[in-house]
């Protein structure tokens, strides 16, 4: 079984073994390149060769003037284009490192929440054992439960009359004559008519019979909102009582000495978000130079390559070196026969050279594409607070087995995903969700935490407050939205 932290590691660990993947393959890309270059350049040579034997000077002069200015050319731009792979290679080995130990920190940062926050666990599920012996707490459990109850009983009325509201008024709505002087106030002090509207409404309201129809009306629904406010009223009252049994508890949770370890517990959620922030700043900077590197690699994004294999093309294209082949074969001398089938053999090596280069970067295109997939699920996950300290996952088996797989492209993202989902569980926090923390300033958030509490990884804020909680059955966390179905209490 893996903790959030480490799980999130695992997929952290994934990302960076794509990262070094295409690291590699941009020292492959460059000699590629470089290879392709260095032939053409053996090529180009072969030629000026072959022309000095076998043409006259001033046809040889033309052909190795357009020869070397395309050859120049070209050369210019596969260099360009090498530098410029190194520059990204090299940026992006310095971010990567810096990556990797922005990831170690992080992770010792979390690892010391985790150990901080189950020091303050163990006292209150300590405190908690104890105090319930406490004639104290046992009054004010009791005051609890009883305010509680008919807190709870005054709500079930309210909602039951606010239920039943809608069916007992429908034969008061339906009627339009009734509906009309209603709305318009008729009978109370806010009703404004003119002389002639007063007389015929005044005549509508005898023949419905309003003055006695419009009492009962206003009475139907205003059972309801007396309901609600008596409840709300019992629910504060509870409120009350539930504060009284919090300090008690929270009493004996300070005499335990728990606010130092509490105070540690802050710290260390301090330092989470500082080390987060800077990680996050890295991958930032990171995210841009593989956006930069992307389009390189990428065919049709970036004319570089193809510009100098064009500008190749142009020149071996002039007609003077189709009369230089024709006359090297037609002659029956060896020295040029050799010099031709030299040009052939670079020909079909350049050829190869080149498909190189295009395999390396659809390659590269698919590593790129895999790696992004893999951040994506590592942000949701994230997004989530799957790395929240008590999150657990009891597949980490399986979550290996599928990273191995999107490491050699045998799986996808998606696959990733649902093998998260169908591991999550939350431990939630050790003994009652809500022991001496409603009302205290530091309660850990807890992801899913009921409606007043932080959701997802809203949690690695040091700033944020929500109770203890703990809600459903686990094992569905996290849908499109990164959603929590939180697990029941420890």
């Amino acid at each position: 079984m893996w903790t959030g932290r480490q799980t999130l590691g695992s997929i952290e660990s994934a990302i960076a073994k794509l990262h070094r993947e295409e690291s590699q393959l941009d020292a492959a890309l460059r000699s590629a390149v470089g290879e392709s270059e260095r032939l053409r350049k053996e090529r180009g040579e072969a030629l000026r060769e072959l022309a000095r034997v076998k043409l006259d000077e001033m046809a040889a002069g033309r052909l190795v003037e357009n020869l070397d200015a395309g050859e120049r050319r070209a050369a210019q731009l596969l260099e360009d284009y090498r530098q410029r792979i190194a520059s990204i290679a090299e940026r992006r080995e310095t971010f990567l490192t810096e990556v990797e130990k922005g990831q170690a920190q992080r992770d010792t940062a979390a690892k010391k929440v985790e150990e901080a926050l189950d020091v303050v666990e163990a006292v209150r599920d300590d405190v908690e054992g104890r105090v319930k012996a406490q004639p104290a707490w046992q009054e004010a459990k009791a005051a609890n439960d009883a305010a509680d109850a008919i807190a709870t009983e005054a709500e079930k009325k309210a909602s039951l009359s606010e239920a039943d509201l809608g069916a007992k008024r429908k034969p008061y709505d339906d009627d339009p004559l009734f509906i009309y002087l209603w709305q318009r106030g008729f009978g109370t002090g806010r009703y404004n008519a003119g002389n002639v509207t007063r007389i015929v409404d005044r005549i509508v309201a005898d023949f419905v019979g309003f003055g006695q129809v419009r009492a009962n009306y206003a009475a139907l629904i205003d059972i309801p909102l007396r309901l609600r406010e008596h409840a709300a009223t019992r629910r504060a009252a509870a409120n009350e009582r539930l504060t009284a049994l919090s300090q008690v508890e929270r009493r004996a949770m300070v005499e335990a000495g728990i606010e130092p370890k509490e105070r540690v517990l802050a710290a260390a959620r301090e330092q989470l978000a500082a080390a987060d922030k800077a990680l996050e700043e890295k991958h930032g900077q990171l995210r841009k130079l593989d956006e930069e590197r992307g389009t390189l690699v990428s065919e049709g994004l970036n004319p570089a390559y193809e510009e100098a294999l064009t500008t190749i093309a142009l020149a071996d294209s002039k007609d003077q070196l189709a009369a230089l082949y024709l006359e090297a074969r037609r002659t029956p001398t060896g020295s040029d026969d050799a010099i031709v089938r030299e040009i052939e053999t670079i020909d079909a090596a350049v050829t190869k050279a080149d498909g190189e280069v295009v395999n390396l970067r659809r390659t590269a295109q698919d590593l790129a594409r895999r790696r992004l997939e893999v951040e994506e699920v590592r942000n949701r996950f994230r997004g989530a607070g799957y790395d929240h300290p008590h999150i657990v996952f009891g597949n980490n088996g399986s979550i290996t087995d599928v990273l191995g797989k999107i490491l050699v492209g045998t799986a996808t993202s998606g696959v990733l995903w649902d093998i998260l989902q169908g591991g999550y569980n939350n431990r939630g926090p050790r003994g009652r969700p809500d022991f001496g923390y409603p009302t205290s300033p530091f309660p850990f958030p807890v992801p899913g935490g009921g409606s007043s509490g932080p959701l997802g990884g809203d949690w690695r804020e040091p700033d944020t407050r929500g109770d203890w909680s703990a809600g459903e059955s686990a094992g569905g966390g996290g849908g499109d939205d990164g959603g929590f179905t939180t697990g029941e209490s420890g």
